[in-house]
């Protein structure tokens, strides 16, 4: 089963960082994003070096049981392992754009924000999910920083994103003057107009603060390194991971892991211990 450290591990040894632009599209912030996407999931894959699309087919087949789309979360799922949703920024300090889905400390199977081929994909209840956040340069397809952090490091419960929610949608369906229907998102307003014609559909747009400001007291980040692969991990997770996994990390020259403290997404004068692993060249 392939994990993070095997990630970062296979990252490691690239010599190219350049991230693949797919062109089925005229927005390039979006067939970046596409690019770094497969550029992940070859990261997990170990699928770097084979050219061969139907062997590479083969290989993702083996490691994930689902991939997913950009309408729902997660991106990718490893059998047996972790789900993983995949961000792209073309500034340090962007907001990561995770439209209606709000942040996730883990993914469930019985979320109504996925849909039933990632529910029925494989035996599962319950994944910690890694969000990965590459910043790719402007005007260019260079991968300068990506971020590994855990879901559960970075994100409260659920039930703090979905009481917003509630409270706002119960505010709509008391209010006399309008036409309130509940959906999955916010809600609906209907017959806005006096033909009853016109319907408005309320969706959230959840914005999350980027890893760089997010963990500022965990990483010092430098624009004077050529490249930065930063993963925070919580050591509970860490000590999970097969030995094979973590003996290989631990023996690479340029890579760096110490233990620390992040505050709790559910209690900020709360510490978790975790795991920082820093690769730069």
């Amino acid at each position: 089963m392939s994990n993070i450290l095997d990630a970062i591990y296979n990252i490691s040894k690239l010599k190219n960082l350049e991230v693949e632009e797919i062109t089925s599209g005229s927005n390039r912030m979006l067939n970046i994003g596409e690019g770094l996407e497969i550029f992940v999931k070859n990261a997990f894959a170990d699928t770097y070096k084979i050219s061969d699309k139907k062997s590479r087919i083969a290989k993702f087949s083996e490691v994930f049981s689902y991939e997913g789309s950009k309408r729902t979360p997660p991106d990718l799922m490893i059998k047996k392992g972790d789900a993983i949703e995949v961000k792209k920024v073309e500034t340090l300090t962007s907001e990561l754009q995770l439209n209606s889905s709000f942040p996730k400390a883990k993914l469930f199977s019985n979320s109504k924000l996925i849909n039933k081929h990632c529910r029925n994909c494989e035996e599962w209840t319950e994944k910690d999910i890694i969000y990965t956040i590459g910043h790719v340069l402007k005007k260019s397809k260079k991968l300068s920083s990506i971020w590994f952090i855990y879901g559960s490091l970075y994100a409260a419960d659920a039930s703090v994103y979905t009481s917003l929610k509630n409270t706002l949608t119960e505010s709509l369906e008391n209010t006399e003057s309008i036409n309130f229907s509940p959906t999955n998102e916010i809600g609906r307003v209907n017959y806005v107009d006096p033909l009853k014609i016109t319907n408005l559909r309320i969706r959230g747009m959840w914005l999350l603060k980027s890893p760089f400001k997010v963990f500022d007291y965990i990483h010092q980040y430098s624009k004077d390194i050529d490249f930065q692969c930063i993963a925070i991990i919580p050591t509970l997770k860490y000590n999970s991971f097969n030995e094979t996994s973590r003996t290989r990390i631990e023996q690479l020259e340029n890579v760096k892991i110490f233990d620390d403290k992040v505050q709790d997404p559910n209690n900020p004068v709360h510490l978790i211990d975790c795991k920082v692993i820093r690769y730069e060249r």
